[in-house]
């Protein structure tokens, strides 16, 4: 089975902004944010279906996409911050992490395609405020 275009951004295959990896998962910015922030953690183990993961796992990943929803919240503000699972996409399950300022933030095809450039400030923001709590600690 070829390689997810996740899996293609995490091995540097393909361009995007990784703000965090450990040895069960990794988190990127969406490519295609609803609203700036935007963030997909996914799992480094290529499963389909989120309901398919183990436990363990998904227990991780529920926790590195609460500490992320955190610094959403912190950095840009929002009256709330959505979490999602959907797939149709990208056959890798994936957590949609992003934030929410009116209720149509939360469809898909509402999204809006960004640059590089773009990601790349947004994924600073990001990056430092988890630095100045002192980084990843699950």
């Amino acid at each position: 089975m070829p390689n997810s275009v996740f899996t293609l951004v995490r091995l540097g295959e393909l361009p995007g902004e990784i703000l965090y990896q450990d040895e069960y998962c990794f988190v990127i910015l969406s490519v295609r944010p609803h609203n700036p922030g935007h963030l997909l953690v996914i799992p480094i183990g290529e499963v389909s279906n989120w309901e398919d993961l183990e436990p363990a796992l998904f227990d991780h990943l529920m926790k590195v996409a609460q500490l992320f929803a955190k610094a959403i919240k912190a950095v840009y503000q929002p009256p709330k911050v959505g979490l999602a699972s959907v797939g149709f996409e990208v056959p890798h399950a994936h957590i949609h992490v992003y934030s929410l300022f009116k209720i149509s933030d939360i469809d898909h095809t509402s999204a809006k395609a960004s640059q590089p450039e773009e990601l790349a400030i947004e994924a600073e923001k990001i990056k430092n405020y988890i630095t100045s709590l002192g980084g990843v600690k699950l």
